[in-house]
């Protein structure tokens, strides 16, 4: 279905997963602002376009970054 469109609907994608798949079981406004927030940051032009988009940064800690896998082979992950 989301093939259907010219441009892929982050919105409604935001609003399906937040509101219609969490939003029932979440009834706290503050805790539905802050799930729409996340789904920000998996659901975005971005995550398309740059092949290194992370989800999560820890800058200058050293710590681990977080980003879609390119496609591959099983064992080109380990």
């Amino acid at each position: 279905m989301i093939d259907t469109f010219e441009e892929v609907p982050f919105r409604a994608l935001r609003y399906l997963t937040g509101e219609c798949n969490y939003g029932g079981r979440v009834t706290d406004d503050w805790d539905r602002r802050t799930i729409q927030t996340i789904l920000k940051d998996f659901y975005n032009e971005s995550i398309i376009n740059d092949p290194k988009y992370q989800f999560y940064n820890s800058g200058s800690t050293g710590g681990k970054e977080y980003y879609i896998l390119q496609d591959g082979e099983l064992d080109e992950y380990s």
